[in-house]
């Protein structure tokens, strides 16, 4: 059973706290002030409307770090691993054309560097994750516009290249 022994100056600190705090970290001092006064964590939890884990938390909390230990610790957000697992495939990606990689596209997307990552590293991301990373990167980028290229073959010379090929065909 967890009980707080608090000194005078402890507990007059508890109740400052209690008074200037907000109301959660009013609740949680209150919890410490009440444990001192040999309330269990189940009747302190009755009482406040709390799980009694939530109660022995808190008290376990205040015994570690003091007063301290009732501030709120807030979570740095969901980790990167997986931007940190990306980040070396994806730079090495983008100095080199799709085409180099057996892609039909001359230009890279954000569905064609996810779809990359899925068939030939086998990891799966989302596009956020991909469009996040390349923003940390300060990558700049825009759909490609879909124009024919400045450099693409004309119609006759598309013409003549496919006769090329059916008579090579024919000559086997």
């Amino acid at each position: 059973m967890i009980f707080v022994r608090l000194t005078e100056s402890e507990k007059k600190e508890l109740e400052e706290f209690r008074k200037q705090a907000s109301s959660k970290n009013s609740e949680k001092s209150l919890m410490v002030l009440m444990s001192h006064d040999k309330k269990s964590p189940v009747d302190i939890g009755s009482l406040l409307k709390r799980n009694p884990h939530t109660v022995r938390l808190w008290l376990k909390r205040y015994i570690e770090s003091g007063i301290e230990g009732l501030q709120r610790r807030y979570s740095q957000g969901r980790p990167r691993d997986k931007r940190n697992k990306i980040a070396p495939i994806i730079q090495e990606l983008l100095k080199l054309s799709p085409l180099d990689y057996g892609y039909q596209d001359r230009v890279w997307t954000i569905p064609l560097i996810v779809h990359h990552l899925k068939t030939k590293c086998e990891i799966t991301v989302s596009e956020d994750t991909v469009t996040r990373f390349l923003k940390d990167l300060d990558y700049s980028y825009k759909r490609p516009s879909k124009t024919v290229s400045a450099t693409a073959p004309s119609r006759e010379e598309k013409q003549k290249a496919v006769l090329k090929i059916i008579s090579e065909i024919q000559d086997l």
